[in-house]
């Protein structure tokens, strides 16, 4: 499967606004909500929307039912934001962290292209976290969740971004502390991802269309450089 399921821009957006959120939180400031619910439905809308080539172009059944699943959950996060109840926040912690980890592993293989849903199903749990944090050692949890977030961002796309840009040490470390998220829109324009992306209408990719490449070589050539305890 060597798609990234035309995600990985709407996975970026709802990450940034996810970011904005635990920062205003941080801050004692009301957070934009509403842009967060906006992007969970961008995330579930883009899922839904994929043209039946997509699906056909998925190796595995279970990977295509995961999608869904993915869409679901964002679903069932934007209902619960916009109802504020606590007991919907906290049931989809279960099932969003299982999107998470499944992600993980398939990204282990050398899927590039579970980086737009891994992306998107972390950004899902933290924000779920978020809105049930209602003391400073729960958001305490939630901080040091986004900062594992964003560790672990670089290093699966640290090589995506060094090169293609002027002085990135200087955007990495801001993106590293939280204080600025433009990394993120650098990687959603990563060659390697725009590449491997699939236009709705366009009918999918042959692979011999491609060249030959093993998939975990591809994945390797993208990890980030230098080892980090926070590597999973």
């Amino acid at each position: 499967m060597a798609i990234t399921f035309s995600l990985i821009e709407k996975a970026v957006l709802l990450a940034t606004k996810v970011f904005t959120t635990v920062r205003s939180t941080q801050r004692s400031e009301a957070p934009d909500q509403d842009a967060v619910v906006s992007a969970l439905d961008d995330v579930s809308k883009r899922i839904d929307s994929l043209p039946a080539s997509v699906a056909r172009s998925v190796a595995s059944e279970l990977e295509w039912q995961q999608l869904e699943k993915l869409s679901s959950q964002a679903k069932s996060l934007k209902m619960a934001i916009e109802f504020g109840h606590e007991t919907m926040l906290a049931a989809s912690l279960v099932p969003i962290s299982e999107q998470v980890e499944y992600s993980r592993l398939r990204l282990a293989e050398g899927k590039l292209e579970w980086l737009g849903p891994w992306m998107a199903a972390e950004a899902i749990r933290i924000e779920a976290l978020r809105s049930l944090a209602s003391t400073p050692k729960a958001l305490s949890v939630v901080q040091n969740e986004v900062a594992q977030f964003r560790i672990r961002i670089l290093n699966y796309t640290g090589r995506l971004v060094v090169g293609s840009m002027d002085e990135p040490w200087l955007k990495i470390a801001s993106f590293v502390d939280g204080r600025d998220d433009a990394l993120l829109y650098d990687i959603a324009n990563a060659s390697e991802l725009q590449v491997a992306d699939i236009v709705p209408d366009a009918p999918a990719k042959k692979p011999t269309a491609r060249k030959a490449q093993p998939a975990t070589t591809a994945l390797a050539s993208t990890a980030w450089p230098f080892p980090t305890t926070s590597r999973p």
